[in-house]
């Protein structure tokens, strides 16, 4: 059986702004309202989700409908998924032939092992817009989502495309964000319940690992690692909003650090095109934005008592100043802009080089991984002799490499590159932690003065820089002598 391609654009909205949303204003009409639950069948250890889908069966009056979603590729914002659905008549799967691909996989899980782990409970107002030749079916949900005892509350406004452009959707999107301070969604419905199951719904969020193909194009293969970051700095920023603990800020920083590193990794597919310049200026404020906290959050654990107090105080006024700057309609629409650009933006529709776009991704990372190398090899000889702006320069091309051999990574599945991964992994982490602590101790006298604190001689640390110094070159060189997990046997796996 053929399954459906759906593609959606998704939009969060806080539940307290829902009285703003006014439907004949968005949509030119209030729409139908139908209440939907819908239920999420996997076994406790969630053997249909390491399958790599979503088994529902969704309610709707007395008519039930059991859909199939494939879920292995992780979205921002636009969702472009294959479904494959069926009514059914009761409250239990049904899997035969109409179950698509996935089908196998299902039965050899065993039906019987099937049980309800997730309910979405939620009130549904729908309708169609036709624009430009084409149609769009919007829709407004508001509920909860329930699973393992726990309960999210859910608003959402999903924009699914029925004919036309994928730019259709983002032009309602930028009238929706004009009027309402709405947030590009990372996160299904089912993968909502799956992280209240785990219990990683207040927990950061971490880089995951990109799945790339090694017959990808770079034109594949840029978006996807362009998602899977604004993928973590958006699982982080509602807990940068809510509370702003260390960790959240640190990890929503790094978010959008590997996003610019992304970005310059693949500069040919976009040199000249000021819509990227733009962007990356957006994230670079943003960027700085969180350092500000990130920086105060470095020195608070070093600090004395008296010292500790004063800085936990400017903390305070960092972190509220971040949180009115995520929460202004510049932030929340860079992150739509970026996902438009990402989608329908110039380099796609008008590339400056259309033969790099179609070549494969595999020898286009070993060059840049090469190239980046070669660099850091260049800029790091005699490290522990540099002075802090040619060690800064370091310290921001090894980050580089560290984030592109993780973007990367799964494109050399070889096990003789997975041991030279680990090494060259290992080698190139040393010697970011090394070169980190010592661009922290090259702030704090600049951070201290900043917020109004004389940092006098006391933190001159010179016998831990010596030694971090000591270190950073041992590093360094364990890293130019790791073997590239990129060439060779890689290659060829």
């Amino acid at each position: 059986m053929t399954g459906t391609l759906e593609v959606e654009l998704k939009l969060e909205l806080d539940p307290g702004d829902r009285s703003r949303l006014d439907l004949i204003d968005l949509f030119g009409a209030g729409g139908a309202t139908d209440h939907l639950v819908t239920t999420y069948f996997d076994t406790p250890g969630g053997d249909v989700r390491n399958a790599g889908c979503a088994l529902r069966i969704r309610q709707q009056g007395e008519a039930r409908v059991q859909t199939i979603k494939a879920a292995k590729d992780k979205a921002t914002g636009l969702f472009t998924r294959t479904e494959w659905s069926r009514a059914v008549t009761g409250d239990r799967p049904v899997l035969d032939a109409t179950s698509g691909p996935f089908g196998p996989a299902l039965r050899a899980i065993g039906v019987d092992r099937l049980t309800p782990q997730i309910v979405s409970d939620f009130h549904r107002t729908h309708g169609l817009i036709d624009r430009d030749g084409g149609e769009i079916e919007w829709a407004v949900d508001e509920g909860a989502i329930r699973a393992g005892g726990s309960v999210a509350p859910l608003c959402e406004i999903e924009l699914e495309l029925r004919r036309g452009p994928p730019g259709l959707l983002f032009d309602l999107a930028h009238r929706i964000a004009d009027r309402l301070p709405v947030r590009i969604a990372v996160i299904s419905k089912a993968e909502r319940g799956y992280r209240l199951l785990d219990q990683t719904a207040g927990s950061p969020a971490r880089a995951e690992p990109v799945a790339l193909d090694r017959g990808a194009t770079v034109a594949a293969a840029f978006p996807a690692i362009a998602h899977a970051c604004l993928r973590q700095f958006r699982l982080n920023e509602p807990l940068v909003l809510a509370a702003g603990e260390a960790e959240p800020v640190h990890q929503a920083r790094v978010a959008l650090r590997r996003l610019r590193t992304a970005l310059w990794l693949h500069r040919p597919l976009f040199a000249g095109d000021p819509q990227a310049a733009s962007l990356d200026t957006e994230l670079r404020w943003l960027t700085a934005r969180l350092g500000e906290v990130r920086n105060l959050d470095a020195l608070i654990p070093r600090a004395d008592p008296d010292l500790g107090e004063r800085l936990r105080a400017a903390r305070e006024q960092a972190l509220a100043a971040l949180q009115a700057d995520l929460a202004s309609a510049r932030a929340r629409l860079a992150m739509i802009q970026v996902v438009e650009w990402l989608t329908v933006g110039a380099w796609r529709t008008r590339p400056q080089d259309p033969a790099l776009l179609a070549e494969t991704i595999v020898p286009f990372a070993a060059d840049a991984l090469d190239a980046l190398r070669k660099r850091l090899k260049r800029r790091g000889k005699r490290l522990a002799e540099l002075g802090s702006k040619k060690r800064h320069k370091v310290r921001i091309t090894a980050k580089k490499l560290r984030y592109a051999s993780e973007f990367f990574a799964m494109l050399f599945p070889s096990p003789k590159a997975a041991r030279r991964q680990a090494a060259f992994r290992d080698a190139v982490s040393a010697l970011q932690d090394c070169l980190g602590e010592l661009n922290d101790l090259d702030l704090e006298r600049r951070v201290l003065e900043r917020v109004g604190i004389d940092p006098g001689k006391r933190h001159l640390h010179r016998k831990r820089r010596a030694k971090l110094l000591r270190h950073a070159e041992h590093a360094y060189d364990e890293l130019i002598a790791a073997k590239r997990f990129w060439r060779g046997p890689a290659i060829s796996a």
